[in-house]
């Protein structure tokens, strides 16, 4: 993810990590999920392993 000025704007004058979120996938932001997706699709990796570290 780049930090751009907006981002970092927004992480200055706001805590609303929901809205953060939104803007940088906005922004093109991959989640680690999504590149774990990516990753098992590649075979580097187990959808267990990426469960076991993305787990909310």
């Amino acid at each position: 993810m780049v930090l751009d000025d907006a981002l970092k704007n927004m992480m200055l004058k706001t805590y609303d990590s929901d809205r953060i979120k939104k803007e940088a996938l906005k922004q093109g932001m991959v989640t680690l999920r999504q590149d774990g997706i990516q990753k098992i699709l590649e075979g580097v990796t187990t959808i267990e392993e990426i469960l076991r570290v993305t787990q909310t």
